[in-house]
């Protein structure tokens, strides 16, 4: 076999690789319960403060587990623990059919977000070394941008079944979310592990004082600890107006059967967007990105301040910022890591990610219940748009990697 022959073959292996990784995306969709999951909440007679407790709990569940499952994906290898958090997520999804109080949901909220913790640091540094190992990391941003746009649509088509199953019975869509994503196991089945852990050497490498160096070293330079906060800030946004689009837009007008098309919109939306990421990096880069995103999110949402149907683009705005940001993060964040402990140091900025998230959907839900749903969000989008020009005039958020 001559040597073009094996390369064909080997980049065909590695391709091959990467649509498998897009069909694992797509499998993490929870789509059929998007449009209906705080309707299902408020029927089961949570107030919408009730729906911003448990919603931030669910935040809470990842700040406790994100730095132990993130060393569980150094030791036992990504690719495995981005199985266990498939069956454990699955196992969530099943268990808001049988629940019914706002303890029960809380505890089901901790549950579905510790689960979360297991691919939240590994699913990112495992797709960064896939390609450091066989491909190349630039593309990273191309590749994450396109899984994400399988994850939308996806999450588009069930979104529509998810509508209608819910006007059938409120726990299919439920149920119907836990058979896909525990479909995402197989899939990983058939995926490799990375080169280190294929090798039974990852586990031995790293220990527990190996983390704590690395993690303090990473957050304390300077290429992160700004950036971090900066995007922390940034995405505490879209995380609390998500929890309140259904009850804006069915006050708007919109009829609770037309939810799952709806979603579907905002999500094909995006994922056209996601799928053309590259062409934003290559238009105004990671750094320019993070510039103007901030602003960007403050002024598409406060349309529905004017007119409540401005809340729908206003929303489709949202996503695709909050989509584009999760990416050009990852990227980031990968950039200026070693892959030994990769995912712990991933899982550690996870975890303050997840202390912003749980401050702002908990205190949100609260302003929420005071001033109503619209301007809470609107007013501290303007709050956050206001402070990261604060933070880009006072330092760099975002650095060139080396």
């Amino acid at each position: 076999m001559s040597e073009g022959t094996s390369l064909a073959e080997a980049s065909r292996e590695h391709r091959i690789l990467i649509w498998k990784f897009y069909l694992y995306r797509a499998t993490l969709s929870e789509g059929f319960i998007y449009p209906i999951i705080t309707l299902y909440l408020l029927s089961r007679g949570l107030s919408e403060g009730g729906v911003g407790l448990v919603n931030g709990l669910f935040f809470a569940g990842v700040v406790a587990a994100e730095i132990p499952t993130g060393y569980v994906g150094d030791k036992i290898g990504r690719r495995n623990s981005l199985i266990v958090s498939t069956l454990l997520m699955s196992i969530s999804m099943f268990a808001f059919t049988v629940t019914g109080s706002l303890l029960g949901f809380a505890a089901v909220f901790v549950f579905w977000g510790v689960a979360l913790t297991f691919r939240s640091g590994s699913g990112s540094a495992y797709l960064y070394d896939m390609l450091d190992e066989r491909l190349d990391t630039d593309e990273y941003t191309t590749i994450t941008g396109r899984g994400g746009a399988a994850f939308l649509v996806t999450s588009a088509v069930t979104s529509i079944l998810g509508g209608y199953l819910y006007t059938i019975d409120r726990r299919i869509p439920f149920v119907a979310a836990g058979l896909i994503t525990g479909s995402g196991a197989l899939v990983l089945l058939s995926m490799p592990q990375t080169e280190q852990y294929a090798a039974g050497e990852g586990g031995e490498a790293f220990s527990a004082r190996d983390a704590w160096h690395t993690v303090r070293a990473k957050f304390l330079a300077p290429e992160l600890r700004l950036f971090i906060v900066y995007t922390a800030l940034l995405l505490s946004i879209p995380e609390l107006a998500d929890l309140y689009i259904q009850p804006i837009v069915v006050d708007a007008g919109v009829p609770e059967a037309w939810l799952g098309y709806l979603y579907a919109a905002f999500m094909l939306l995006t994922a056209l967007a996601s799928y053309n990421i590259d062409r934003v990096r290559d238009a105004v880069g990671i750094g320019g990105w993070f510039a103007v995103a901030p602003i960007l999110l403050a002024a598409v949402l406060a349309g529905m301040l004017v007119e409540p149907w401005l809340a729908i683009p206003g929303f489709v705005g949202m996503r695709i910022v909050k989509s584009l940001s999760y990416a050009f993060r990852g990227q980031y964040l990968n950039d200026h890591l070693p892959s030994l402990g990769r995912a712990t140091v991933l899982s550690t900025a996870s975890m303050i990610y997840g202390v912003s998230f749980v401050v702002f959907r908990v205190g949100g839900g609260a302003v929420a219940d005071t001033v109503g749903p619209e301007l809470a969000i609107v007013a501290l989008a303007v709050v956050v748009a206001t402070l990261s020009v604060l933070l880009q005039v006072v330092g760099t958020p975002v650095r060139p990697s080396d």
